[in-house]
Formats: C-alpha cells, structure tokens, sequence
C-alpha cells in the first residue's frame, strides 16, 4: 500500500509531537519530516518529496500563507492544509488565496483531521464545519454588498447646487450666486434627482440629509 506522506510545520513543540505520535499511528500515513518554523519545512521538501503539508499560520521564519504561496509556486502537486486556532474571515481568506486545499481549527478531533488528510490527499478540498460557516456568511455578504445600489456620487457644482435648493433658492437665484446659466441650474437638477433616484426635489433634500451631504 502507497502511504501517504506528510509533513507538518508548528512552532508549538507539544502540538507537533502530539500529532506525529497520532497520525504514524495510521496504516496509510507516514510522516517524513516535522519542523517548528515553516522555512525549514520549505528547504527540506527536496528530501522528503511529502503528498501533504500540514502547517501553522503564526510561525517563525516564515507565515503560513507565504509558506503555502511557495510550496504550490514551487511544488505545486503538494497539498497544503492549515491547521491553526484563527477562525476568523481573514486568515481563512488569506490562506485560500495562497493556495490550501484544506482548513482546520485546532480543536479539532484526530478523527475529522485524519479524514480530512485523506480527503485532501485525493485533491479534494476540505474545510471543517466553522470554517465553513465564515466562508458562507462571507460570500453572502459580498453578495449583498454586490447587490446594494451603488452610493450616488455628486459632483463638488452639484453639491453646491444642492446646498443652494436646500435654502430654497430658485434657480435664477443660484444661476447668479454661481455665476452659471439657468439652464445649466436645471442639467445639474436633473443630473442630481436621476443620479440619486428621486423624483422630486424634496426627495434629493431629503437623500442629502439622510447622506449628511447638505
């Protein structure tokens, strides 16, 4: 049977050593190399030829993600799963984008990381239930910032227009105290309502009001 092999990367030395007495406890595994910084790990891969790279974030030497970033620049057929106690959006972010196949918290059961060993091993992707759970919450809310109307973005006449109709002035009066023609008063008004969705001018002084803009 082809075993698989794995290295491992985790500043923690009771963490490292608890998990490579673990997982050489496994028929299929094998472990070629632990180390406490992920620079090592990088350097020694040309000897250990591993599937699977389980690594740190907060390491020295080198970070998780920039770690990631190198193995799958410059082996890219090694696997790559974190394992780290940050659940938040963007760590699990950062290290997607560098390139892992695979996202665990350390409160995790040897069982699931062995699963998820496996899993990866395949070329399957594997994130545990948190995990999860931040990614889907995140997609959801860039789907509704996607969603949003965009901000209306008046231009510096515009703004001084819509001070002036605030005061209530007319525009013959604003043409004057700008210095501009009526009729380029009235472009900005419609420019302004259209830009902002209103039909009225007490629908463009309100919008301002409630955009803190007059």
């Amino acid at each position: 049977m082809n075993k698989t092999k794995i290295v491992i990367a985790d500043d923690h030395h009771i963490l490292l050593d608890g998990l490579n007495a673990m997982l050489q406890k496994q028929a299929d595994l094998e472990v070629v190399g632990i180390y406490d910084n992920g620079s090592a790990l990088f350097d020694d891969l040309k000897n250990t030829k591993p599937d699977v790279a389980l690594v740190d974030i907060n390491m020295p030497g080198m970070t998780g993600d920039v770690l990631t970033g190198k193995i799958k620049e410059f082996y890219p057929d090694i696997f790559v799963i974190t394992l780290s106690m940050h659940d938040d959006a963007g760590h699990i972010m950062d290290m997607i984008e560098a390139g892992v196949s695979g996202y665990l918290l350390k409160n995790v059961n040897d069982k699931e990381l062995v699963e998820a060993i496996r899993q990866v091993a395949q070329g399957k992707m594997y994130f545990s239930s948190e995990v999860s759970e931040k990614i889907t919450s995140m997609v959801v809310h860039q789907q509704k910032k996607l969603n949003e109307p965009e901000e209306a973005k008046l231009t510096e006449r515009e703004l001084e227009i819509l001070k002036l109709i605030a005061q209530e002035y007319s525009n013959a009066q604003i043409a004057d105290t700008l210095f501009i023609s009526e009729r380029t008063v009235e472009t900005h008004r419609k420019n302004m309502l259209r830009k902002t969705n209103n039909k009225t001018v007490v629908g463009l002084i309100r919008y301002a009001m409630e955009k803190q803009l007059i």
